[in-house]
């Protein structure tokens, strides 16, 4: 039992080292605070016109080269009264007029749009039959078989069905099916 503690307790001190490793490599060696990532490279940029090894500058010198850090020490000169206007792009011209001051020329009436027709009533709805066989005998001749998923009717050319449409021809594997006023001629099909 006492061998498997001490076992544990090193085991438990092993990890605590590692730990602290890790730590000391995330946090004391990360190189001076607030620098990106980036700028912590180990391999030093090369400066243009530079010949020979590595060059004295870290990355961070050279980032804050690039950045002007050094203008942010001095002060900023005071606005002007009129020297920028935050509603133009550029900033005011010498002049005392303001660009606000200026004639506008108006602009003209927009010109008369001409509507055109109206729009055609809309057409009827769609035949929803299914054209699903004919039957033909001599003495009647072909008759139609159509459903609308729930119903069936039969009827031959010429013929009113369920009272809405009328049969205007029957084909081989087609019909023409029209409205029983004349509206929204449709071609259906044979798909029984």
């Amino acid at each position: 039992m006492a061998a498997e503690t001490r076992r544990q307790l090193a085991l438990l001190l092993g990890l605590l080292a590692l730990l602290l490793v890790v730590a000391w490599w995330q946090f004391a060696g990360a190189g001076p605070a607030g620098a990106p990532a980036a700028a912590r490279a180990t391999r030093p940029v090369a400066q243009p016109g530079r010949t020979g090894g590595a060059s004295a500058e870290t990355p961070a010198q050279v980032l804050a080269r690039g950045v002007g850090l050094d203008r942010l020490k001095t002060e900023r000169p005071a606005p002007e009264a009129a020297g920028r206007d935050p509603f133009r792009s550029a900033a005011a011209s010498g002049s005392a007029e303001s660009g606000a001051s200026r004639p506008v020329a108006p602009t003209p009436p927009p010109a008369p749009v001409n509507p055109g027709p109206p729009p055609p009533p809309p057409g009827p709805p769609p035949i929803v039959v299914k054209f699903i066989g004919i039957v033909s005998r001599r003495d009647v001749g072909k008759v139609a078989i159509l459903s609308d998923g729930k119903n069936v009717y039969y009827g031959r050319a010429g013929e009113i069905v369920d009272g809405r449409w009328r049969i205007v021809s029957i084909g081989e594997e087609s019909l023409q099916i029209e409205y029983v006023d004349g509206r929204g001629r449709q071609t259906v099909r044979l798909t029984g």
